[in-house]
């Protein structure tokens, strides 16, 4: 007998969270059929088995205040996964909230790492590198000036 497509995303999250989206991605690439996918999620978001608020509240949580992410970053990577940008803020902001996060501490924190990795070479090509590390990983401009201009190079 087939497996169904609820038997499918069952499978899939016992193993990892999903958000809507990703669900709906992995069970097309099985070729469910579209009203089965639609009721399998339908099925599981009245269950309480798949909530993409939740989903991007622990996804913040996880990135921001555990592995010191940026907030544009992460805001970048919850619309990758196909959570609307209203839920995404929201959830930043509560855990920004609740987690009493310091953006730039963790700016800190991140170039005090990577600095170690540029020893040797001279003040003004760590000051450009750190820049540029920090820049692509999504930290606001002022934020970065003002690390730099704090930490000893």
């Amino acid at each position: 007998m087939a497996r169904s497509a609820y038997d499918y995303a069952l499978d899939l999250l016992s193993a990892r969270a999903y958000t809507s989206a990703g669900l709906r991605r992995k069970m097309a690439q099985k070729e469910f059929a579209a009203d089965d996918i639609d009721a399998a999620i339908t099925r599981l978001v009245a269950g309480g088995l798949l909530d993409d608020r939740k989903f991007a509240a622990e996804f913040a949580r996880q990135k921001i205040a555990v592995g010191g992410a940026s907030v544009r970053r992460v805001r970048q990577q919850l619309a990758q996964k196909g959570i609307p940008s209203s839920d995404a803020s929201e959830a930043i902001a509560r855990m920004l909230d609740d987690e009493h996060v310091d953006q730039e501490a963790a700016v800190e924190r991140i170039a005090l790492k990577k600095l170690r990795s540029l020893e040797g070479l001279e003040e003004s090509v760590k000051r450009r590198r750190l820049f540029g590390f920090l820049s692509r990983k999504g930290y606001e401009l002022e934020d970065i000036k003002r690390v730099i201009s704090r930490i000893p190079l």
